[in-house]
């Protein structure tokens, strides 16, 4: 399926300009949390840091949201089940940014507390809270890319940017380096602005909506 293709499954003027400014906007946000970190105290580790992260989160969620809905016409069956593992790692992502606020704030950093058993009057299933969801963000980045590449609904550059960008986020980011996590979501940023701006030309006008109904 070309761009001009995807214009079969069109979004309502609203939708699409929601979905395809988050799209456009989620990375960018991404990239100024990163940034962030780096002047506060290093990835993963700062209140404006996290705090932006928090915000970049909320954009990933309505950003892969409507480009699931475009992909679920072609990929009806697996479409929605990527849909849900997607939505579910980004919105894991705010609990990771939150705890880096904390660990900003006061140095505590408490999925590491618990999982190596620092704190012995916490229970375990706080882990819980983080892991395995966290990892479903950077899989799901790859899985989303795959997805997009197969059904040829944007050009293959940039959904090879996407998984590219899915495994650079996860090789950053965990191990705190700094040089790479900048690389990983200017990557990404060039992954998902032309997806983004195909999403906004994929509007139906509402006299089209009603002569359909």
């Amino acid at each position: 399926m070309t761009l001009k293709d995807m214009n079969t499954t069109a979004l309502s003027p609203t939708a699409a300009r929601l979905h395809g400014w988050a799209t456009i906007i989620a990375p960018v946000l991404l990239l100024a949390s990163t940034l962030a970190f780096i002047s506060e105290d290093g990835i993963n580790d700062g209140v404006i840091g996290g705090a932006t992260g928090v915000w970049s989160t909320f954009a990933f969620v309505v950003a892969f949201a409507g480009v699931y809905r475009t992909l679920e016409p072609r990929l009806p069956r697996i479409g929605p089940i990527f849909m849900a593992l997607t939505l579910i790692g980004f919105t894991a992502g705010t609990a990771f940014n939150v705890q880096a606020m904390y660990y900003g704030a006061y140095g505590t950093d408490l999925l590491a507390d618990i999982s190596e058993g620092r704190l012995p009057e916490a229970p375990t299933v706080g882990i819980f809270a983080f892991l395995p969801w966290g990892l479903l963000a950077p899989a799901t980045l790859v899985a989303t890319g795959i997805l997009l590449w197969v059904t040829r609904s944007v050009p293959m550059w940039s959904a090879a940017l996407l998984i590219l960008g899915g495994v650079l986020f996860v090789a950053s980011r965990p191990e705190r380096i700094n040089t790479l996590a900048i690389i990983a979501d200017v990557v990404l940023i060039l992954a998902m602005a032309p997806i983004g701006w195909t999403l906004m030309r994929r509007k139906q006008v509402v006299s089209d909506v009603m002569a359909t109904a």
